[in-house]
């Protein structure tokens, strides 16, 4: 266990191949909200990487976003889909790239099924702010993003701090407990505060930064409070087996003004939403 947290996090900082986002998303980042921006730009900016230019393609024209007419070209995507949605889109993909994949079956941590679980949150949190938009000022792409993200302090740790994630990873099963509270007992930091420390430089807006880091925990949250309490929500029932009683989650819920019927509503509809989804991760 890490006694002094800043001698952590200057292990973590001192990983010379600590990834750092990429050029096209973090330029995209930083001029998304930017009142000069305009479609022209963002589709030059995207396009500079073929890759991601033919996933975003892709990915307009998919059931996901529903786009009753064909999107053939970066520019029409960008008119259509609107500066954020796309700037979620590229940020989900391009952190997919990055840690998306790896030996998926490792006898400890499951790459694949972790995605599965991101995913899964991720869609719940796009269907919980859909129900209550205009209630809440929650986007639902934004709750997305969040949500594919929450864990990718995970990832980081599988791959750059893989002795200490382990470690924590198998105090979780002898004892029964959840990962997030093995690591603080084992190791002294969790998957959020490496998902901190990784984003630092990344200039994330706190919609989904916020979600990142305080998803376990949201009453530390220092602002967009709903969107964290909503990824903390989404985390809650991709997890919930068949067995998952709804009123354990009423106090949240109502926190931010969503009935059980709303819940139980979102819920039949995850099967058909997680369908549509899968384009993220199999593109």
């Amino acid at each position: 266990m890490y006694r002094d947290i800043e001698e952590l996090q200057d292990k973590i900082k001192a990983i010379a191949n600590l990834p750092t986002l990429p050029h096209v998303a973090s330029k995209l980042t930083k001029m998304i909200n930017s009142p000069s921006t305009s479609a022209d730009i963002v589709a030059a900016l995207v396009a500079q990487d073929v890759s991601l230019s033919a996933k975003v393609l892709r990915l307009a024209n998919s059931a996901f976003y529903g786009i009753p007419k064909s999107v053939n070209t970066l520019k029409s995507a960008v008119v259509v889909l609107g500066f954020k949605i796309l700037h979620t889109m590229v940020l989900s993909l391009t952190v997919f790239d990055m840690f998306g994949k790896g030996d998926s079956k490792s006898v400890i941590f499951d790459r694949e099924a972790f995605w599965q679980h991101s995913l899964r949150c991720a869609t719940i949190a796009r269907l919980l702010a859909r129900t209550r938009l205009g209630r809440i000022a929650i986007d639902p792409e934004e709750a997305f993003c969040a949500g594919l993200l929450h864990d990718i302090g995970k990832v980081v740790m599988e791959q750059y701090l893989h002795t200490d994630f382990h470690k924590a990873l198998l105090h979780a099963r002898v004892h029964r407990i959840s990962g997030f509270e093995a690591e603080k007992y084992v190791l002294g930091y969790t998957h959020n505060d490496v998902a901190s420390w990784l984003t630092t430089s990344w200039s994330l807006p706190d919609e989904i930064l916020q979600p990142l880091v305080h998803h376990h925990e949201p009453a530390l949250a220092q602002s967009c409070g709903d969107s964290v309490m909503l990824c903390h929500i989404a985390d809650i029932l991709s997890h919930a087996g068949d067995d998952f009683d709804e009123r354990e989650l009423f106090p949240q819920i109502k926190s931010l003004g969503i009935t059980p019927k709303d819940l139980t509503g979102i819920i039949q509809k995850i099967p058909d939403e997680m369908v549509k989804a899968l384009d993220f991760i199999i593109l």
